[in-house]
């Protein structure tokens, strides 16, 4: 093991402040994350280095050491974008929305890679070729959740990763907690997009408080239980209200424009690092065909009502396939057509 990695992983491994001879148990600690770091493909940096993001030296009482994979190399802004893990199908559209957005508009997306209001964000960047990246209340050497390990090594050749978890080691409460307190220190805003009355995105938004960034939040209907953390942002004038990417770009200072397809990183010929990974398929409705058009129909469809033509766009199905696919959904009772002609799922994925 290279001399300077062995000090940073013992810096990784000793709470601030602590001294003395490492103890054996420690020393194989540290054996085992220099093998693992290498098998991950990342690398350790102090905060205080200029290939270390930007915003985690000021961080108080943060980790005086992280461990990167992938480039970290973007120049523009970086916007967190946080909510919920149970988010609703309205909620993962936002976030998805907003981020394919902003990643048109120059501006890199990060999160913390968990389900919901996270992955929703991580894949509308990658989807327009734009740059995300991933905190992580895990090693580098894990996948957490397990259904995104596509989405992980996505991100790695994306923006990348970042964890201040020393290789190894268990993640706990603590360690996603410090994940919630790292994204907002390595951003240049945060936006908080769902979330109950507790949710966790709260400390991200406290962190981002605490550290003077800018700190934004989406409205919801007052009946929406997932709309309670916005909503007490908002309330106390600690977040402002947002109601879509122009909004946040004012707030960061970034003049709207249209992307030219020569400033896309990547092409749709590009590698698999740009490509958006799928979500994992939903369970097929009952009396539904698994990878049938009505369970793509019915996947598709929300709770809510709107027009069959938008669910249709939203599966990729012309309205003549989504209209025979409704039907058979009606027949089933998984599906309504609503007064006025608009059409919502029965039931939930």
């Amino acid at each position: 093991m290279e001399e300077g990695v062995r000090e940073l992983l013992q810096l990784a491994a000793y709470p601030r402040g602590a001294v003395g001879i490492p103890s054996p148990e420690t020393e194989r600690a540290i054996e085992r994350a220099a093998r693992l770091l290498r098998q991950s493909g990342g690398r350790a940096i102090p905060v205080q280095d200029r290939a270390c993001p930007a915003g985690l030296s000021s961080l108080a009482g943060g980790p005086r050491v992280v461990f990167l994979a992938g480039p970290w190399d973007h120049p523009g802004p970086l916007v967190a974008i946080v909510g919920s893990r149970d988010a609703s199908d309205d909620g993962c559209d936002v976030a998805f929305d907003l981020a394919r957005s902003l990643a048109e508009h120059g501006v890199a997306v990060v999160s913390g890679l968990a389900r919901g209001i996270d992955a929703a964000a991580h894949r509308g960047a990658l989807e327009a070729r734009g740059k995300s990246g991933a905190v992580l209340g895990t090693g580098l050497e894990r996948v957490y959740p397990k259904e995104h390990r596509a989405l992980q090594c996505a991100l790695a050749e994306s923006l990348g990763l970042l964890s201040a978890i020393l290789p190894g080691s268990p993640p706990t409460r603590n360690t996603f907690a410090s994940r919630n307190r790292i994204l907002a220190a390595i951003s240049d805003a945060v936006v908080v997009v769902q979330g109950r009355e507790r949710s966790g995105a709260l400390l991200t938004a406290t962190a981002a408080q605490r550290l003077g960034r800018p700190l934004a939040a989406l409205p919801w209907d007052s009946r929406d239980p997932l709309g309670a953390a916005p909503h007490a942002l908002i309330r106390a004038g600690a977040a402002t209200l947002v109601r879509g990417t122009a909004d946040v770009l004012e707030m960061i200072g970034v003049e709207k424009r249209i992307r030219q397809p020569s400033e896309v990183s990547g092409s749709a010929t590009g590698s698999a690092a740009t490509a958006m990974p799928k979500a994992a398929p939903a369970a097929a409705p009952k009396g539904v065909a698994p990878g049938g058009r009505e369970e793509v129909l019915w996947t598709a469809l929300r709770e809510r009502p709107e027009s069959l033509e938008q669910a249709a766009r939203r599966a990729k199905l012309t309205i003549a396939e989504a209209s025979a696919a409704f039907v058979l959904l009606e027949i089933l009772g998984r599906a309504r057509r609503e007064p006025g002609g608009a059409v919502r799922r029965l039931g939930r994925r």
